[in-house]
């Protein structure tokens, strides 16, 4: 196996019991309660459980290319979730890489 590309992605409140490291899963697209599109398969490398206040521009941009600042990752995740967020919410950032080919192949 080789590791192609590497993302994040940022789950709202604390996910280590459904994402955790080592773990493979497929890498989706698709809106909410939709039918969804398979994009890859991925290999868990990092979970972390952070107040939002505490994330990384790599990791806002690994949500949406878009954001740069904490404050914009606040508005922009508030409409998403339709709700109030703040800075002391707890979030998962799920770091992973694409899984291709297999081990030996050249």
């Amino acid at each position: 196996m080789q590791a192609q590309s590497s993302g994040c992605t940022i789950r709202y409140g604390v996910k280590t019991d459904c994402y955790q490291e080592g773990q493979v899963v497929d890498i989706t697209v698709g809106d909410t309660y939709m039918k969804k599109v398979k994009v890859y398969t991925a290999y868990i490398d990092k979970v972390l459980v952070k107040p939002i206040a505490l994330l990384t521009g790599r990791e806002i941009k690994g949500e949406n290319q878009k954001l740069n600042t904490v404050d914009e990752f606040l508005v922009w995740y508030g409409r998403v979730l339709k709700k109030a967020v703040s800075g002391s919410d707890l979030v998962t950032v799920i770091y992973f890489s694409e899984i291709t080919g297999c081990y030996g192949e050249v």
